[in-house]
């Protein structure tokens, strides 16, 4: 037998109805699921506790995934609201599902032509490459 708390959900369709149940009472009571939300109403004490049952098989993977997929979907749709304050909003994607800014350095040289590198050895190199030859 093995120690430790035993899991709040063993199977995984009581799993996914008590996540249906969660997303159902934010329409009704009209606000934003999250994911820590989620692992509150759902009796566990963290959201990495939710999380972690995507190592139960993947029938619960399925399911954290799915979960995880439609906060990020509620997230972007905000996005897409021109009448909202959205900094919030980036900020939850890109600290909880793995959005990242993309930068695009591009450098040239003179008139816009490619950078021209020289290599040129050092002294004390010179000073290495002599005394090995001489």
């Amino acid at each position: 037998m093995s120690g430790g708390r035993p899991r709040l959900y063993e199977d995984a369709k009581s799993f996914e109805d008590a996540v249906e149940v969660y997303f159902a009472s934010c329409e009704v009571e009209e606000k934003r699921p999250t994911l820590s939300g989620l692992s509150y109403a759902m009796g566990f004490s963290d959201r990495e506790s939710f999380v972690g049952y995507e190592d139960y098989g993947d029938e619960f993977s399925r399911t954290v995934k799915m979960t995880r997929l439609r906060i990020e979907d509620d997230r972007w749709q905000q996005l897409l609201n021109k009448d909202k304050f959205t900094p919030g909003v980036i900020f939850d994607l890109k600290n909880n599902h793995g959005w990242k800014d993309k930068v695009h350095n591009e450098h040239t040289g003179k008139n816009g032509e490619p950078i021209q590198m020289e290599m040129k050895p050092s002294d004390r190199l010179k000073e290495l490459l002599n005394a090995k030859s001489g």
